[in-house]
């Protein structure tokens, strides 16, 4: 179901496709897919599925069409979400190239799950990629 707010000036769509990985929780990617749909990243104040398909200037039954499954209710900031056809870009984490792993220094209010939405990979994946790392499940 859509978020539609009664009045609220339109987020801005920013369109990009190049992955910041900023420094600490230690993640690792295994893959990526094709990226050949525009993104748009959620952000706040104006985070609502409907201030996104807005705009984007496509509908409600398009937004959901480009990303299946997407519950707009559960939705995150720095989420992306594709606005056009096509596949939405890999934001995990590549390995650097010298085989280390990609880092990223949680901030303030960071937890898991949103760590997770915001670079598209899962808890249980983060929890794998940093079982053995130091600092890492009471270990600090």
């Amino acid at each position: 179901m859509m978020n539609e707010p009664s009045s609220k000036p339109h987020l801005a769509i920013m369109v990009f496709s190049v992955l910041r990985v900023i420094g600490s929780v230690l993640l690792l990617a295994t893959g990526s897919l094709a990226a050949d749909c525009q993104t748009a990243t959620v952000g706040s104040p104006y985070s609502t599925c409907y201030d996104i398909y807005t705009a984007a200037k496509i509908t409600a039954a398009q937004l959901s069409s480009y990303n299946p499954g997407l519950d707009c209710s559960k939705i995150q900031i720095g989420q992306k979400l594709c606005i056009s056809s096509g596949t939405l870009p890999s934001s995990a984490p590549k390995p650097n190239p010298d085989g280390s792993c990609a880092k990223y220094t949680t901030i303030a209010n960071d937890y898991c799950a949103l760590i997770a939405a915001k670079f598209s990979i899962t808890t249980s994946q983060i929890e794998t990629w940093n079982a053995g790392s130091y600092k890492w499940k009471g270990k600090w």
